[in-house]
């Protein structure tokens, strides 16, 4: 572990020493989130609570979680501290926009309507969605028909369920509730304010454990699979190639697999890919 530790820090030391030639004199006043970070070596790092990739440890007051994990890894790296500032799934875009943070750390869908106001690392994972309802009631067979009149859907606000059912269904009544807690629409369902909570599989997962009242539509099989990478803002080009990077190396040398697997059951699923010699 601590030759990959030291292959990583030398590989992500050497882009950055190439990029920190902006800093010198002549170069532009106006400076860049990587020109930003190299100089002052911390990184303003927005994250949403959303255990196990992002939570507070209640014992130590510590920010933590597989996302979390996965950045102070590449920011040791690079010799940065991570100053973390929690934000929501509803305000994370404008928060970007302001500069609040640099970068978000959740398990923000990349889609397309998102990417028109921030732009989005490489897949850090995949996750699908679950459809839930009360146990016993047999309406529901299918998407198609939660998507019906008199059917109240629940989601949270801005979250990928909330941009999933505004897409989709156009008959059944969408209740957005505005919260960055996952479970607050799977609550609503259980308090019988909702007959349906669209969310994704992994908070649904570890909701109905300790709720026996429910079911998923979907246990096992999360629909509509969707690419999760984390925010940053557009046009912080440079600043996005040194995350991609970054994620890229993790991933071929197993460090995402490793920190993952800190938090058992993770929910997450990885897109497989194979190599082959080019020699004849």
């Amino acid at each position: 572990m601590k030759s990959v530790a030291l292959a990583a820090r030398l590989w992500l030391l050497s882009i950055l020493c190439v990029m920190s030639v902006a800093l010198l004199p002549g170069a532009a006043t106006a400076q860049t989130t990587m020109q930003k970070m190299i100089k002052d070596k911390t990184l303003k790092v927005g994250w949403i609570s959303a255990p196990p990739t992002a939570y507070k440890d209640l014992k130590t007051g510590e920010v933590t979680g597989i996302y979390i994990d996965m950045l102070k890894f590449i920011l040791e790296q690079a010799n940065v501290k991570p100053e973390f500032i929690e934000t929501s799934w509803s305000t994370f875009a404008a928060g970007l926009q302001a500069k609040q943070f640099d970068i978000v750390a959740a398990g923000t869908f990349a889609s397309i309507p998102r990417a028109t106001a921030v732009s989005f690392t490489q897949p850090v994972f995949y996750m699908g969605y679950a459809a839930v309802v009360r146990k016993g009631d047999t309406r529901f067979k299918s998407l198609a028909d939660i998507d019906q009149p008199g059917v109240k859907v629940a989601v949270v606000l801005g979250s990928g369920g909330h941009e999933y059912v505004k897409r989709s269904f156009k008959n059944a009544e969408i209740m957005a509730l505005n919260t960055s807690d996952l479970t607050s629409d799977l609550v609503a369902v259980d308090a019988k304010r909702a007959d349906v909570a669209i969310e994704d599989a992994w908070a649904t997962k570890r909701y109905l454990q300790e709720h026996s009242g429910l079911v998923n539509l979907y246990e096992g099989k999360p629909f509509n699979l969707q690419p999760i990478g984390w925010p940053v803002r557009q046009g912080d080009t440079e600043f996005l190639e040194f995350m991609n990077t970054a994620l890229e190396w993790m991933r071929i040398n197993g460090m995402t697999e490793t920190i993952t697997h800190r938090y058992p059951n993770s929910g997450r699923f990885v897109l497989e890919q194979g190599y082959r010699s080019l020699d004849k």
